[in-house]
């Protein structure tokens, strides 16, 4: 029976609606089918006296949206008799047997009687049959009949007790009093932008009067809802940003960031005082506030992992991860700043071939699983979405009118969103407000003879079905309508930005202009390709429309003089184009990507334009070859993509000549080229002019033991150096902290996930990186049990030395307390940066000195890469 939510079973009450609550369905084991236990204690037999069967709620249970994730549980019984044996089985889990391997147990506290959390004190006993993964434990009841015995996965954090958290913090340091000294401490809270069931993204500022300023913030489009002020602006002091619960069954993230959020608002610790002179302090507690509050493990309300989004995020769908992306970017850029059309040959080519393809067949896999599901869950599905419509949590909750939660569904939204992370920059006016969607349609009316199914289905690929004009019109609901839709919404969109003449808006001057619209590559999708075609050979010949492009675009010379002069003749045309105009003529040919719907234009001498980019900044590379019949056969001079303050590319050594190759050589396996003939674009990050300083994502991890951090992949040794400065720091300001844990590998950059296959690229760490060339980008991972080592951290100059040298004791369980207390080491970790820590270890230790330090990690780097 199910009331309210509260589920009653053999006199049992089980109660799961509440912030973060999880439990789908329980039912009771009848008695004689109780099996009686070895207690490993005692070593007797021993039978509960009750047992039940218990299933937790997958993330998003009861939706469209449903996903396969089910580690996280929480709930609370009220038993029917007091201090009786209770068996409970949690049948319907992730497999996670490694982590309970290892001891990991779920954590309990009793209300009234025993309110802090601890883990159970018997073992837990897990098993999996027909690939089910089971998890049992026992426990006895409370003698008070009225107490509530709650269970949790980890050590729970709520969304209602963050926002009690933040209003404490707010009676304690609201209204700021007058600064008695430059120290004192700034402090501000905001609401950033409301979650898409409205829940508040709090952002924290927090700082001291150093620097201060009479001028605010600015106020970004879209972001900050409420009528409040901007905080004021700080002069030479870089920014900080910290994040927690992306994933919101991570909670040992929300307590390494109330550790680190508690030792700043300390007033008269030196740590303190000397982080809040020298940095500005941006933090989100919660990035995914309807994860936590309906107690999902690793999704949104949608299903999303919006760790994998940050590239490319959604106002729409992604509200959170887009609001802190522009964060980011404004306090990097220290304005705000449109998105750039640049991105890296790695990126790119990652996102765009066969992306459309790989998301129609990973959608078609996942309907056979669901349809191939067992009906163990089904039965409480009904009850499960009326659980879901109630447990919205009472507290600073905006409620969203139904045009804003109005959402494309099935497997038409993945192939939608698909569409959308592949456009290479988002139009500001596909986010002016809620009706952009519905004038650009009024205007594809004028469009139909562009926008029509042959230019859709060259967008999509062969791979996809498209539904006829006819289709469409069905009564009923169409599921590629919504993904039809959005493609004609974007060309349209991309249509009209900066294709118009100032004063010319007539009817015949748009007919005009839609004459010259055509499809094709731009130059930066046929790069891609090209480098694709050295590891993937014949992959050219595979992608719709690419091959007879390119050959009709590929002059072949009879002599290399000619070749010579005809590139003279391609400079000088692009220098003169450059300069006598920055619009495309009127004969020009408007062009949209088949692959990544970005609009180009070609000029009369067949070269993409390059509108936004000045000549200084444009360089042509070149790679020749020779034809079957000997003649000297190029590609079109490809200009290379302007580049920003953080990023530089650098071109390799010209190619050498080679070889016509048979089709069977191309098949057949060859060798890799050497390393000193490769012609592709290398990135290299460089500090930037930035107003970014750090940028950290607090995680927790299930599978790798330790407290660690993971780090970008740079190919110079000096930038590889500095991303691992700080995590060794940590490691000699922290007992639990493993450096040797740490990963900063490229392939930890782009692995893709084994379950939604999207790739890392997509995160935090990685997707700052590429916005802003900040080395210092990092996620700091918690596992949830316990580490595999216990550091000797060297003394601190102004401390006593111990007589003994102190020994590395057993790793403990994790608490959240040592969660606490890496978030204060990240604090002191921070200052030893730049060498500014009021009382350092570094000079006891055995690098004495940053210097040494720095010099020991290019040793370490050096060791632990390939050598050439």
């Amino acid at each position: 029976m199910d009331r309210n939510n509260i589920i009653e079973c053999g006199g049992f009450y089980f109660i799961h609606n509440f912030d973060s609550g999880n439990l789908g369905h329980v039912e009771r084991v009848p008695t004689e089918l109780i099996a009686p236990t070895i207690n490993l204690k005692t070593n007797t037999s021993e039978t509960p006296d009750y047992e039940f069967n218990l299933w937790t709620r997958p993330d998003c249970a009861g939706t469209e949206f449903e996903n396969g994730n089910r580690t996280w549980f929480y709930f609370g019984i009220q038993a029917a008799e007091p201090n009786v044996q209770v068996r409970l089985n949690i049948i319907n889990l992730n497999k996670q047997g490694k982590m309970y391997n290892q001891g990991m147990a779920p954590v309990t506290r009793t209300l009234p009687g025993k309110p802090q959390w601890e883990r159970i004190r018997d073992r837990p006993v897990h098993s999996t049959d027909d690939n089910t993964f089971t998890l049992s434990f026992k426990y006895r009841t409370s003698e008070n009949a009225k107490a509530t015995t709650f269970f949790a996965f980890t050590y729970p954090f709520s969304f209602a007790e963050l926002q009690i958290a933040l209003n404490s913090i707010d009676l304690k340091m609201l209204p700021l009093p007058s600064p008695q000294s430059l120290d004192d401490i700034y402090y501000y809270r905001e609401c950033l932008i409301y979650s898409l069931e409205g829940r508040r993204v709090d952002l924290l500022t927090i700082t001291s009067h150093h620097g201060i300023t009479t001028e605010r913030e600015q106020r970004l489009k879209n972001l900050f809802p409420e009528n409040q002020e901007r905080p004021f602006k700080f002069q030479n002091k870089k920014v900080i940003f910290i994040s927690a619960r992306v994933h919101p069954g991570e909670t040992p993230s929300s307590f390494v960031f109330n550790g680190f959020l508690n030792l700043l608002l300390t007033r008269n610790d030196s740590i303190a005082i000397q982080l809040r002179k020298l940095y500005v302090f941006k933090m989100i507690p919660f990035l995914n506030p309807d994860g936590v509050a309906r107690g999902h493990y690793r999704t949104d309300t949608r299903g999303v992992n919006l760790n994998r989004v940050y590239l490319n995020p959604s106002l729409t769908y992604h509200p959170t991860v887009f609001a802190s992306r522009a964060l980011i970017r404004y306090y990097h850029f220290g304005y705000e700043k449109d998105e750039d059309l640049f991105e890296d040959s790695k990126s790119f080519t990652s996102r765009s071939i066969g992306n459309i393809s790989e998301s129609a067949e990973f959608t078609e896999t996942k309907k056979k699983k669901n349809l191939a599901k067992g009906s163990d869950y089904k039965r409480e599905k009904s009850s499960s979405a009326k659980a879901l419509s109630r447990n919205k949590s009472s507290t600073t909750i905006k409620q969203v009118s139904n045009e804003e939660t109005q959402s494309v569904s099935g497997e038409a939204a993945h192939l939608a969103e698909q569409v959308h992370d592949m456009k290479l920059q988002e139009m500001p006016s596909q986010m002016n407000d809620a009706t952009s969607y519905v004038d650009s349609n009024t205007n594809l009316e004028e469009t139909s003879s562009l926008l029509n199914d042959n230019v859709l289905r060259s967008c999509l690929g062969s791979t996809v079905h498209l539904s006829t004009s006819e289709e469409l019109k069905m009564h009923g609901g169409n599921p590629l309508r919504p993904l039809r839709e959005t493609l004609k919404n974007s060309i349209s969109l991309l249509m009209e930005s900066n294709n118009s003449i100032a004063g010319d808006s007539s009817m015949e001057s748009k007919a005009a202009r839609l004459a010259n619209v055509k499809m094709g590559w731009c130059d930066e999708c046929q790069r891609a390709v090209s480098r694709l075609e050295d590891t993937m050979p014949g992959i050219a010949n595979m992608v719709p429309g690419y091959s007879a492009m390119i050959l009709a675009e590929t002059p072949k010379y009879h002599s290399i003089d000619e070749y010579r002069e005809h590139q003279r003749q391609q400079i000088d045309a692009q220098e003169r184009k450059l300069q006598d105009t920055e619009f495309p003529t009127d004969g020009a040919t408007v062009y949209f990507c088949t692959n990544c719907f970005k609009r180009y234009v070609m000029s009369e001498f067949d070269e993409e334009i390059k509108l936004s980019e000045p000549l200084s900044c444009t360089s042509v590379g070149v790679s020749v070859c020779v034809g079957d019949n000997g003649d000297v056969c190029v590609p079109a001079a490809r200009p290379i993509p302007n580049t920003d303050d953080a990023i530089v590319l650098q071109t390799g050594p010209p190619p050498k000549e080679e070889k016509p190759k048979s089709p069977v050589k191309t098949v057949a396996k060859k060798k890799p080229p050497p390393a000193n003939t490769t012609i592709a674009p290398k990135v290299v990050y460089k500090e930037p002019d930035s107003g970014l300083y750090l940028y950290i994502d607090l995680h927790g991890h299930a599978s790798k033991k330790g407290i660690f951090m993971y780090g970008n992949h740079f190919e110079d040794l000096d930038h590889s150096v500095e991303c691992m400065l700080l995590p060794r720091i940590m490691s000699l300001n922290n007992l639990h902290f493993h450096f040797s844990s740490c990963n900063f590998t490229e392939r930890n950059m782009y692995l893709k996930d084994r379950r939604d296959g999207m790739s890392r690229e997509g995160s935090g760490r990685v997707a700052v990186l590429k916005a802003t060339g900040l080395v210092r980008s990092y996620t700091l991972e918690c596992n949830y049990n316990t580490g595999r080592l216990v550091n000797v951290l060297p003394p601190a100059v102004r401390d006593t030395p111990l007589p003994t040298a102190p020994h590395a004791g057993m790793p403990p369980k994790y608490t959240p307390h040592i969660f606490e207390e890496v978030g204060r080491s990240l604090g002191a970790s921070i200052l030893d940066l730049t060498g500014q820590h009021p009382n350092s270890r570094i000079p006891c230790s055995e690098h004495r000195n940053l210097s040494a330090l720095r010099e020991w990690l290019r040793a370490h780097t050096r060791t632990m890469r390939p050598q050439c």
